[in-house]
């Protein structure tokens, strides 16, 4: 998957492209880029064009937390077969275009074929345009097909509403909207080895400070290390991270690791004591392993 930044590649002319934001890459959005793949078949090209930094961390600076990170996020689309995706500078310059010069724009640096957008889609200042402005300042340029929203029995996918499960500890329900496990990606990094003096050694992971964490707690995790996959147990709290690895017995000091979290055992407790919370941890491993 080719990655470009903000100028004219010939790559992506005539392609079919997906234009948003993505975050989480959720089941909706899953729509939207097969339905990118339905319309290129083989002969075209597939993109998404997007923005870097997203447009939320440039309007709104203060508690923005995502989904996906972009390294994430490009891992995910490389899997789901997309050929490149197109990253549009976003500052606050270019978040004064106007719906028709944004289009303009677009044309000029990426001249797709075909854009596919959400029913959601909006662009320009101050969020002035949609889906059917697209279409129509399109005309002559590109075509635009769009995708209507993507509703279950709970209401419309969305990242916010994943968002929202995540921070109330709802994992499972989390997971269904997205299509996979919702996953934290971080380097191991030393830990106080708290987790030796009891008997459960755990990693402790720095992540993104951008990245969103569910609610503090204990959970069910699984991670992939050398293509074998090990059951876990994720301590959560004060955005510290900790994860006893079951059944393994290696150093991975500074490398990265990806966490896919399963579900939320309980809350985090303090204890008295030591052997309250070996019998603790204990009682955690094995409802995993059940």
């Amino acid at each position: 998957m080719k990655i470009i930044y903000n100028r004219i590649n010939p790559f992506t002319y005539n392609s079919v492209c997906a234009l948003g934001n993505f975050d989480g890459i959720h089941k909706a959005h899953q729509e939207i880029i097969k339905k990118v793949k339905d319309i290129a078949g083989k002969e075209r090209k597939t993109g998404i064009i997007t923005f870097q930094p997203p447009p939320v961390s440039v309007l709104h600076k203060n508690g923005i937390f995502f989904l996906t990170t972009k390294e994430e996020k490009e891992k995910i689309l490389e899997k789901l077969g997309i050929d490149f995706i197109f990253y549009f500078k976003f500052d606050k310059r270019f978040a004064q275009s106007l719906p028709d010069k944004f289009v303009n724009t677009l044309y000029e640096m990426v001249k797709p074929a075909v854009v596919v957008v959400g029913e959601n889609f909006h662009f320009g200042r101050e969020r002035q345009g949609n889906a059917k402005l697209l279409k129509e300042l399109a005309r002559g340029k590109f075509s635009v097909e769009i995708v209507l929203n993507i509703m279950d029995q709970e209401g419309l996918i969305s990242s916010t509403r994943i968002r929202e499960l995540l921070l109330l500890g709802h994992i499972p329900q989390a997971n269904q909207i997205l299509g996979r496990e919702y996953s934290i990606t971080g380097q191991v990094i030393k830990g106080k080895g708290k987790g030796v003096q009891l008997g459960f050694p755990t990693i402790n992971l720095s992540v993104d400070r951008e990245k969103l964490l569910p609610l503090d707690g204990v959970y069910e995790v699984k991670l992939e290390i050398k293509n074998i996959i090990y059951k876990g147990a994720m301590f959560l709290g004060h955005n510290r991270i900790e994860v006893h690895i079951l059944k393994f017995n290696g150093n991975l000091y500074k490398q990265k690791i990806t966490v896919q979290i399963i579900r939320r055992l309980r809350a985090i407790k303090n204890f008295s004591d030591d052997e309250s919370l070996k019998r603790a941890i204990a009682g955690d491993i094995s409802k995993i392993i059940q």
